[in-house]
């Protein structure tokens, strides 16, 4: 009888180990197909979509194999019924394709979600998503001081605002990353000082009148955290110092650009804040187009056939591409569902990582939240490449505070 017993418990332990071992094994290729997506999110499409499809499918996988539980609060519900709302503007305006976008990156942020953060590499991925910054921003300049280009597009990134918002973006992530060392912070640095770049050479401005605020929130909350949770020290006070300095040369390095012939940033520096006055004619024919269609709206393929000129008739552009601001478009295109959708999950979110802000991510997505949609009064950002690395951030952000009163 215990010879039978024993055998039993033997057998039970070697099972246990193997689904360790297994486990063990599939988070390792989760991370790998991770780092594989941020590394080529700015540099190739194709690489991109097939590892993005690939840790979602093994994401889901790995969290139904170990009966991991999501326990959704009230940013995850929002978010959820934020991407279902944009499906179902999306199916009855026939316009399948652009449910895709919103629907992948909510499945991003489920399986990071679902996994946690204490089985993301989270180190690795910064190396690759410095990496992938890097080998755009090369192609980019390259593109604008020796090929002629005027706009400074990351690659796979695009429209040059877009662009813009990913670079500060990237900013805000290692700044977090810096001071909380969660990477080299040399490696960190090199990531200040490029994405920083990659912010002025854009010459988008919204972005640039960003920088000091950002700065600034960052500064603030970073100092105010406790020096355990944030591993201070004076040297790396002093870095930041010195950091922040090279930032300064930069920007007056930047200016002296507007010397040569790069003929954007020169003339969007000299506009100021003169760029409402063509944006404001885009926000009033969002607003009427979505009158008109207030429920599920018109379909983000129909806005660039809105003919702005019905209702200004002395309006300078015609048609847009997008209603250049975030909750603006998304009436106009998907309904009134979907936008209060979002506007509910940005508060639920606000509030969550303003009361997590002394953690490294929780202060990242807050600074991501609230640069995001300070951006969003003036671009369209909630989408695309920009919208996966925001939902990978949140997720992260999260999960760290999983069934947690935070």
């Amino acid at each position: 009888m215990k010879q039978a017993t024993f055998s039993q418990s033997s057998l039970e332990k070697t099972a246990n180990l193997e689904n360790s071992k297994a486990k063990i094994t599939l988070i390792s290729i989760f991370n790998a197909l991770l780092c594989v997506l941020f590394f080529a999110l700015p540099i190739s499409e194709a690489v991109k979509q097939i590892a993005l499809y690939s840790l979602i499918v093994l994401g889901f996988y790995i969290i139904w194999r170990q009966k991991l539980s999501f326990k959704l609060d009230m940013v995850g519900i929002f978010l959820i019924a934020y991407a279902g709302f944009f499906a179902l503007s999306a199916v009855i305006n026939a316009q399948m394709k652009y449910m895709l976008d919103p629907i992948r990156s909510v499945a991003l942020f489920l399986v990071i979600y679902g996994l946690g953060a204490k089985n993301i590499r989270l180190n690795f991925v910064l190396y690759c998503l410095f990496c992938g910054y890097l080998i755009a921003f090369i192609m980019a300049s390259y593109k604008v001081f020796f090929a002629g280009a005027q706009l400074f597009e990351l690659k796979s990134i695009g429209y040059v605002n877009t662009s813009a918002i990913y670079s500060l973006f990237i900013l805000s992530i290692f700044l977090c990353a810096f001071w909380w060392r969660l990477a080299s912070r040399w490696l960190c640095i090199a990531a200040i000082l490029l994405s920083f770049s990659g912010v002025v050479l854009s010459a988008s401005r919204t972005c640039i009148y960003l920088l000091p605020l950002l700065f600034l929130l960052f500064g603030f909350f970073a100092l105010n955290s406790s020096k355990n949770e944030s591993k201070f020290s004076w040297e790396h006070l002093f870095i930041m110092f010195g950091v922040i300095i090279a930032l300064a040369l930069l920007a007056l390095l930047a200016f002296l650009l507007t010397l040569l012939p790069h003929e954007r940033i020169a003339y969007k520096i000299s506009l100021g804040s003169g760029f409402l006055s063509t944006r404001l004619y885009i926000f009033g024919s969002a607003f009427y187009t979505w009158l008109e269609h207030p429920f599920f709206g018109i379909g983000g393929a129909e806005f660039l056939n809105v003919d702005n000129s019905i209702w200004y008739p002395n309006s300078p552009e015609p048609h847009a591409p997008h209603a250049h601001n975030t909750i603006l478009h998304l009436l106009s295109t998907t309904g009134i569902f979907t936008a209060l959708c979002y506007i509910i999950f940005c508060l639920f979110a606000l509030v969550k990582f303003f009361k997590a802000r002394k953690s490294a991510l929780g202060l990242c997505a807050l600074l991501i939240l609230v640069l995001g949609n300070i951006t969003g009064l003036v671009e369209l950002q909630f989408h695309s490449e920009n919208l996966l690395l925001t939902m990978f951030i949140f997720a992260l952000a999260c999960s760290c505070f999983k069934g947690q009163k935070v």
